[in-house]
């Protein structure tokens, strides 16, 4: 009997040393309690896995070039421009003239309509090759705070892609329209040489009409149309592909474990369950 008293409160003597013991380490260790805290907590004391800004910037190249995959596959395709109403290319702002005077020119409408269905053959033949030159923009590119972009508006990503790499990826670019403009693409004619014969057409029709004005002393009716048709294109083309990559970044943002990307499923998984 008394030695099962002794055996207790030796029992208690030791517990109050250990609890002693875990006081002072707590005391002299405050960061360490609050580092094990801040590993079970996410961003702003929300429990989740951690994500860090380079997260967010992994994620958001991935997702970037996901979107570029996407529009690159959509855009080539027969009617990818041609056959969406929203992204088709219709004549240049400059060639207003010929479109208000069509019915002055011989088959005008058939060639306006020759061109438009060229231009857009010759965006959906360059889009072929458009990942390769979005992929280097996209992982050149400097990011700096991650975490707002990410938990930015449905398309924050891609209008951040479009503000730091529009001009160049203009540039780079451009040889492939240009390129894909020459191409004789349907029934033999590229969209170059149907731009030539309509606007020969229209110059041939305006030469009448134009030196009856002079002579009066009015303004020509049917001006010379210059146009810089491989640019005009290149922008249209451009439009149309941060169009459908911003479309991939809000499937992205509303699905992301649909992705096999691990840091996309870790970053916007975390955004979609409201832990950044």
């Amino acid at each position: 009997m008394k030695t099962t008293t002794i055996r207790g409160r030796i029992a208690l003597a030791a517990a109050a040393v250990s609890l002693a013991v875990i006081s002072l380490t707590a005391a002299s260790c405050p960061t360490t309690l609050e580092s094990v805290a801040s590993e079970a907590l996410g961003k702003n004391g929300k429990k989740g896995t951690k994500v860090t800004n380079e997260d967010a910037i992994a994620a958001l190249r991935e997702a970037l070039v996901e979107g570029a995959k996407s529009a690159s596959s959509t855009l080539s395709a027969e009617n990818g421009y041609f056959g969406n109403e929203l992204l088709k290319i219709m004549l240049p702002p400059e060639a207003k003239p010929m479109v208000n005077s069509i019915s002055k020119i011989p088959q005008g409408k058939k060639l306006v309509n020759d061109v438009v269905l060229r231009l857009n053959r010759s965006a959906e033949e360059a889009a072929k090759d458009v990942v390769p030159i979005f992929r280097d923009a996209i992982t050149s590119m400097t990011i700096g705070d991650g975490i707002a972009i990410v938990k930015g508006g449905d398309r924050a990503a891609t209008d951040y892609l479009e503000r730091k790499t529009r001009a160049r990826l203009r540039d780079l670019y451009r040889p492939k329209v240009d390129s894909a403009l020459a191409k004789p693409l349907v029934m033999g004619v590229s969209a170059k040489e149907s731009w030539k014969t309509l606007s020969t057409a229209y110059n041939k029709a305006g030469t009448v009409a134009n030196a009856a004005a002079r002579i009066a002393g009015e303004k020509e009716p049917m001006p010379p149309v210059n146009v810089d048709l491989a640019g005009y294109a290149t922008d249209k083309a451009l439009d149309g592909l941060f169009h459908m990559i911003a479309v991939e970044e809000g499937k992205i943002r509303d699905n992301p474990l649909k992705y096999a990307s691990n840091i996309i499923q870790k970053v916007f998984g975390a955004l979609k369950k409201g832990l950044l």
